[in-house]
């Protein structure tokens, strides 16, 4: 699915967004995140103008988040996630475990394994240590579209990014 550049939220709009998410909540459900979002967009923190390089980068690398459910009974984990960037036939990964929290909502993450692969092949497959609570990453869910194709979130650092849903 393709979106045009001009139906994606511009900055001002995503500021407003993000001013009713703080306030009343985004909205965002479980069942809105699943699925593969590939990164369309970014602001470095405090600029009111999109990071073109940054953004183009990461296009280029095929920059994907994917959210998928957990088979977890106890509910503190909601989703496996993996962050991803290919070039060609290199590919890194990320591998882990987010969960969805609050109304606004944030989703806390960590990573697990950091795999790197030459098409089929496994080069390094690599466990991380679990960030303590403190220090583990985030997105702050801004809002997601009404027909749930792109979303807009603020990381930890302060970044603001789009996504569209593949």
């Amino acid at each position: 699915m393709t979106i045009e550049a001009k139906k994606l939220p511009q900055y001002t709009e995503i500021k407003n967004l993000e001013s009713i998410s703080k306030k009343d909540g985004s909205g965002i459900g479980y069942e809105d995140l699943i699925g593969t979002w590939k990164f369309n967009s970014v602001w470095k923190k405090g600029s009111k103008e999109i990071d073109n390089i940054s953004s183009s980068i990461l296009q280029v690398l095929s920059a994907k988040l994917e959210l998928k459910k957990t088979n977890s009974q106890n509910n503190i984990v909601d989703y496996q996630i993996k962050n991803s960037v290919s070039f060609g036939i290199l590919s890194i990964i990320f591998c882990g475990q987010a969960s969805l929290k609050g109304a606004r909502p944030l989703l806390p993450f960590f990573f697990e394994n950091l795999i790197i692969n030459i098409g089929i092949f496994t080069l390094v497959n690599k466990p991380l240590k679990k960030p303590e609570e403190k220090q583990m990453p985030f997105f702050s869910l801004i809002a997601i579209s009404k027909e749930k194709n792109w979303m807009c979130a603020r990381g930890r650092g302060g970044g603001l990014a789009i996504w569209i849903k593949s």
